[in-house]
């Protein structure tokens, strides 16, 4: 059966997240659990599941993160919309893969997106 995307999870272990897997097994979306060793990778290995982990892992995110890739804009709204009626623990930051950021490796897009947050909060606080 043909997958209808790839979604890449950080820190998503915890058993109170199993209902998001549920969900993205049902809705047939390959689940990558991106793990230390692999944050070194760029995204695009990550979704192609190639690449050779670090032999030196630093420390895992202390968020944790999604990486849509792959999918359809009405897809992507679908598992948007479910994931905020599931009732799930917050998922701190989320991103889509584009040409621009395929090459990037993990640490590149979490500081990017620690980067936006940040911006979006003072610009909340003026």
């Amino acid at each position: 059966m043909k997958k209808a995307g790839t979604i890449l999870i950080y820190n998503c272990n915890d058993p109170k997240f199993s209902k998001m897997r549920q969900i993205f097994a049902m809705l047939r979306l390959l689940m990558r659990p991106v793990t230390p060793d692999k944050y070194d990778l760029p995204l695009k290995d990550l979704v192609a599941g190639t690449g050779e982990p670090s032999t030196t892992p630093g420390e895992p995110f202390p968020e944790n993160m999604l990486v849509f890739c792959g999918m359809s804009s009405a897809l992507l709204h679908q598992v948007l919309d479910v994931l905020r009626l599931a009732g799930l623990p917050p998922i701190h930051f989320k991103a889509v893969l584009t040409e621009t950021n395929q090459n990037w490796d993990s640490r590149q897009l979490y500081k990017e997106l620690q980067e936006e947050k940040a911006a979006i909060e003072a610009a909340k606080s003026e």
